[in-house]
């Protein structure tokens, strides 16, 4: 199969399993458990995730990821890799412990402790599911990588139900991560019946060793800019102010991000064996940043306006200082996409230190915000990561057009349609919305609002940007009913 082909198959499976994972269980846990569980269960859980996020950083999955990197089948030396991984997960586990032990001595951060015991076992199981998770990136076998994980997402979800109807509190946010890992498992040692040999070579290693290292500096900026913001909102504002803070930014990822990563993931393989011609390699990066952006900057500006009520309406007066973060979030949802986006685009090329710059800008900016914006609030303080998040972006931006990655026109033809068709969406529905008086704050409002700017959105880019939309829809999964919906096949095309 080809390579565009591949891209096109992953496209389709993960669109699919994107689709499962956001829209039915995802959503849906995100609507209906928040109403059950109170924030500062969430503050527990976003606070654990920070600690094991930036301990997790040392394990062997950064290292395990060069066998997606490597264009030749005979440098994978996965035999090598599972090896390796003992001297990184079974010593995390062992830290990860001990963390937990001196973390009982802070009164502040001593809730958490018996929740990091227990995640501390994701190490072990995280061994054998992210190498079987690389094994099958690498064969481009997508459709048992994501029933696998399908899998383990649904059997996480009724574990959470169940814990959450027990009134488990912060336990059913804190098993399912665990539960999720276990189909990967079960399929690499029963079903695959894959052995490891123990085998080990440090020249065979070495590249991994170096590829692993620098993604392990560039990961540490990142998990670490969650640590310390976990950590400084606990300590000034408590566990409650953190999950509030935690379920706007997971709103804002759940819209946006998870598309981007879910996309980028399934084709990351493709891109790193892509012809190396730099126009061929241009082509392609700014069709992928232009598909990302088409999708999360008309999502976020919806959600900017509409998420804050209805939110408040499913939940509960409890998260009421959630909605006016809502905007700001959405705004910085996007802008993390779109760079998250950039970031991948860079390190498909090996541009390995400019993503170690970028990610180290982020947490200088993080920090920043957390000494002069979050005394302001928390309003401020997203506020402020929103503006780190676009100027980081744009640098990256930069960069992809020096290094002949990326042409300008491709930035362009990425954002400016997305946000003039927006705008023009807005700019319709809201004289719609103040001609007919009606409340935006009512929920079949808010429906119908979404609905008519999505179409108003469609609409403009179907009537103004017609080449760039037919050339994007090529490649996305349903493209034949897509064209014929939208008129693609028109005009002689």
């Amino acid at each position: 199969m080809s390579l565009a082909k591949h891209a096109k198959s992953a496209v389709l499976w993960n669109a699919a399993f994107m689709f499962f994972r956001t829209a039915i269980l995802g959503l849906g846990s995100f609507l209906i458990f928040r109403r059950l569980l109170a924030p500062s269960d969430y503050g527990i859980f976003n606070f654990v995730n920070s600690v094991i996020g930036f301990l997790q950083m040392f394990a062997f999955n950064c290292f395990v990821a060069y066998t997606v990197q490597v264009r030749d089948e005979q440098d994978t030396h996965f035999q090598n890799h599972f090896t390796a991984g003992a001297f990184f997960q079974i010593p995390l586990f062992i830290i990860t412990n001990l963390v937990a032990f001196g973390l009982r001595w802070f009164p502040q951060y001593a809730v958490i402790t018996p929740y990091l015991h227990l995640v501390s076992l994701l190490f072990l199981l995280d061994w054998g599911c992210e190498f079987r998770r690389k094994m099958l990136e690498r064969a481009f076998n997508w459709p048992r990588l994501r029933a696998l994980h399908a899998i383990g997402l649904l059997a996480g979800f009724l574990v959470q139900l169940w814990l959450v109807l027990a009134h488990y509190g912060a336990y059913a946010l804190v098993v399912p991560v665990l539960v999720v890992t276990l189909p990967f498992i079960i399929d690499l040692f029963i079903i695959s019946k894959w052995r490891p040999s123990w085998t080990w070579s440090w020249k065979d290693y070495k590249p991994a060793w170096r590829f692993g290292w620098t993604r392990v500096a560039s990961g540490l900026a990142f998990r670490g800019r969650q640590l310390i913001e976990s950590a400084v909102v606990v300590s000034l504002l408590g566990l409650g102010k953190l999950g509030i803070l935690g379920s706007a930014v997971g709103f804002g990822q759940m819209l946006c991000q998870n598309f981007a990563e879910q996309l980028m993931a399934a084709i990351y393989p493709v891109l790193t064996r892509v012809n190396p011609d730099p126009h061929n390699v241009s082509r392609v990066n700014a069709l992928v940043l232009r598909l990302i952006a088409w999708v999360t900057i008309p999502v976020g500006w919806v959600a900017a306006l509409l998420a804050g009520q209805v939110l408040l309406d499913i939940w509960g007066s409890k998260w009421s200082p959630i909605a006016p973060l809502l905007p700001w979030a959405m705004l910085a949802g996007v802008a993390v996409t779109l760079a998250q986006t950039a970031n991948t685009l860079l390190l498909s090329k090996e541009k390995l230190k400019h993503c170690l710059v970028a990610d180290f800008l982020v947490l200088a900016g993080t920090v920043l915000a957390l000494i002069f914006a979050l005394p302001h609030g928390l309003q401020a303080y997203l506020m402020t990561i929103a503006c780190v998040q676009l100027v980081v972006l744009v640098l990256m931006l930069v960069w992809l057009v020096e290094g002949h990655h990326l042409k300008t026109g491709g930035v362009f033809d990425a954002l400016l349609p997305a946000l003039l068709a927006c705008a023009i969406a807005f700019g319709v529905c809201q004289a719609a919305l103040k001609g007919t008086g009606a409340d935006i704050k009512s929920f079949w409002v808010a429906v119908v609002y979404g609905a008519g700017f999505t179409l108003l959105y469609l609409l403009v880019l179907r009537l103004g940007f017609t080449a760039r939309l037919r050339e994007l829809a090529v490649y996305v999964p349903g493209s034949k009913y897509l064209n014929r919906i939208l008129r693609l096949d028109q005009d002689g095309h």
